[in-house]
């Protein structure tokens, strides 16, 4: 996928630009979804880009600070706090129980701001690229037993990969 796709796909998401915020990429890999937000973000904002394995992150994209963090976000309490949403792009699928990971990362973002973008395969097919698949609908059942009152599909493409195609959604707790 190329940057401009990866902007186009989450171009739909309610991310309210006013004023800076401060995001993390959980599961970054190359950026390339570090990077689309950051295009998204007004500037002065701040971007964390957490990954298990180190990466390359550009310092900044339109004047929007960037950062990497190596950190398994599944396992181990983020270092970060009072955030105003997470970014999940394609890193998901890679965890055993979606569920609890979600319920956990909750509490690192601004309290009435819980906010996720998440970017997956609308796939109920396991393989080893994507181990823990997460359809829409399984992922919007998740989301609302996590007391999400707001989960909408905002943006679709087909898969380079797969014969499915990837969905983007937003989900608000407040």
């Amino acid at each position: 996928m190329e940057i401009k796709d990866a902007i186009h796909l989450l171009e739909g998401a309610n991310i309210q630009p006013a004023s800076p915020q401060q995001w993390t990429d959980l599961g970054c890999g190359d950026g390339i979804f570090t990077r689309a937000l950051a295009h998204l973000l007004p500037a002065g904002s701040f971007v964390y880009g957490v990954d298990k394995k180190k990466q390359l992150l550009p310092a900044k994209i339109n004047d929007v600070n960037i950062a990497f963090l190596q950190h398994d976000f599944e396992n181990d309490p983020l270092p970060l706090r009072q955030l105003d949403g997470m970014l999940l792009a394609n890193s998901l699928h890679y965890c055993r129980n979606t569920k609890m990971v979600l319920q956990q990362l909750l509490s690192f973002q601004k309290a009435g701001q819980e906010r996720f973008l998440i970017v997956e395969y609308d796939s109920t097919a396991a393989n080893r690229w994507v181990p823990y698949p997460l359809s829409f609908d399984k992922m919007k059942n998740i989301l609302i037993a996590l007391g999400f009152k707001r989960v909408d599909k905002f943006g679709e493409r087909p898969s380079v990969f797969r014969r499915e195609k990837m969905y983007a959604c937003q989900a608000e707790l407040f």
